[in-house]
């Protein structure tokens, strides 16, 4: 009886009047909806991830605090840190600065 069980479960021979198709799909239904989110929530970044932010010349400063504020404000991170940054000119021939965070 039990590998029966199991034999009809893996190939699905049940039709959809049954009892073990309906009871299967409250499962299916219960799982998605009392799931709590937690467990899919993908909290850990990783060490390498990155992004860049760019800005105008203008509102580059050498200043390392000063482009700190400016990285957080722009990117909405509060952790935002800056790694690296470089000039860069853009098809009009305008300074910009490609600013690459973590």
């Amino acid at each position: 009886m039990f590998p029966k069980f199991i034999k009809n479960f893996i190939l699905w021979s049940y039709s959809r009047e049954t009892s073990v198709y309906v009871i299967f799909c409250l499962l299916i239904i219960a799982f998605i909806f009392l799931t709590p989110k937690s467990w899919f929530d993908k909290s850990d970044r990783l060490a390498t991830q990155t992004a860049k932010i760019i800005v105008k010349a203008e509102e580059f400063s050498t200043d390392p605090q000063i482009m700190q504020q400016k990285a957080r404000q722009i990117s909405g991170n509060p952790d935002a840190k800056i790694i690296a940054w470089r000039e860069i000119r853009n098809e009009q021939g305008e300074r910009i600065y490609e600013i690459e965070i973590r």
